[in-house]
């Protein structure tokens, strides 16, 4: 972008191709932050997750999510191997041999703030 002499024909066109670029811009380093922020989050929990025989802590991964929208773009981080165990980890069970929670995923609001940050980040590049 920059300064450029447009004549008044050609100011809607002119207009036009900046907000494209623009879109493109701000497109590309939204992906990058979500891919940069799912990377950590897996990393941060990989790292946090009780160790019996580490098959809980490798399981972690993220892939690919689309929204169904205009070019939506988005990660999903999951358990793979023990799905089911996530939960009970975080939050603890009762039952006849009950168990503390063990609290290893981060909060939705930690991992927003890390999004922010790294968009800020990639936004600042360009």
């Amino acid at each position: 972008m920059g300064n450029t002499k447009v004549r008044m024909d050609g100011l809607q066109k002119a207009v036009k191709q900046a907000l494209e670029e623009t879109r493109e811009l701000t497109g590309e380093a939204l992906k990058r932050a979500v891919d940069k922020t799912s990377r950590e989050t897996v990393n941060q929990i990989k790292g946090a997750a009780p160790v019996k025989t580490g098959k809980y802590a490798k399981g972690w991964a993220s892939k690919s999510t689309s929204q169904g929208g205009r070019g939506a773009y988005g990660k999903t981080v999951y358990q793979r191997s023990k799905p089911g165990l996530a939960h009970l980890l975080q939050h603890g069970h009762g039952g006849p041999r009950p168990a503390g929670a063990h609290p290893h995923i981060p909060a939705d609001e930690e991992t927003a703030a890390l999004f922010e940050k790294n968009l800020e980040k990639e936004m600042a590049k360009k």
